[in-house]
């Protein structure tokens, strides 16, 4: 029900310097308090930045679905995630934004922050690994601890059918 797929994608450092050019380029939105879009749910507000597939240019979008094992029939966004030092992602279910289709892919790795519970309402701290995608039911409560200020950024990748 839960498990990490590893090497779901093999091509994550050419994502990754795409992703930095656009990074350079401003093109990432700030998602927080005082940003230009906000992510909150009835546990609080969110903290981190993201590059939206309407921001992407074509050969990122391309690169990102190079090595990707799956349809990318119906998938309607590909966004990327960025949780600097200091940042977070509030406890939410994905299926409360209205999509029926979610799939997280793991960009960097290090001390684990991705969090979810169980159906039986038990924490867990994944792993996370570069290039590996976490598979879990659509309505899994989950978050993004609290980034220390001594770690370097982290990035993942969501596909999202809606």
């Amino acid at each position: 029900m839960y498990k990490i797929v590893e090497n779901y994608i093999t091509n994550v450092d050419d994502i990754m310097f795409k992703v930095k050019q656009h990074e350079e380029k401003g093109k990432f939105t700030f998602r927080g308090i005082g940003g230009e879009e906000k992510h909150g749910t009835k546990y609080g507000e969110s903290h981190f930045s993201s590059l939206f597939q309407k921001d992407m240019d074509d050969d990122l979008v391309e690169t990102i679905w190079k090595t990707i094992p799956t349809e990318r029939k119906w998938c309607s966004q590909v966004v990327v995630n960025k949780y600097a030092p200091s940042d977070w992602l509030v406890k939410h279910q994905d299926s409360a934004g209205g999509y029926w289709k979610f799939k997280l892919v793991y960009l960097t790795e290090g001390k684990p922050h991705f969090k979810y519970w169980d159906q039986e309402d038990r924490e867990h701290l994944v792993q996370e690994k570069k290039g590996a995608m976490f598979d879990m039911p659509i309505d899994t409560w989950h978050e993004v601890t609290k980034m220390e200020t001594d770690e370097d950024p982290k990035y993942s990748l969501c596909l999202i059918w809606e």
